[in-house]
């Protein structure tokens, strides 16, 4: 069992460098909550993300639905007595 560790170490030596195993000597755990300050941090930027995207966008999307409602009541055509429509 520890031979086949000693090849997976031989092999990672071979693709990575001695440098670089040194260095995986200093590997160092994250402190409790950084994973969920992390997570929240990623939140409030697409927080941020989505209301600037909805106070730039939203004034454009009002101003076309009241275009196409201005285009609806003054579509060109005149109305028939006879359309049924009251």
């Amino acid at each position: 069992m520890n031979d086949d560790r000693d090849m997976r170490d031989d092999d990672l030596a071979a693709e990575l460098g001695e440098p670089i195993l040194e260095l995986a000597d200093f590997t160092e755990s994250p402190r409790p909550g950084f994973a969920g300050r992390v997570h929240n941090s990623i939140h409030r930027r697409l927080l941020a993300s989505d209301l600037t995207d909805y106070a730039w966008f939203t004034p454009l999307r009002i101003l076309a639905e009241y275009l196409g409602m201005l285009f609806d009541v003054f579509d060109g055509q005149p109305k028939k007595e006879g359309d049924g429509n009251a």
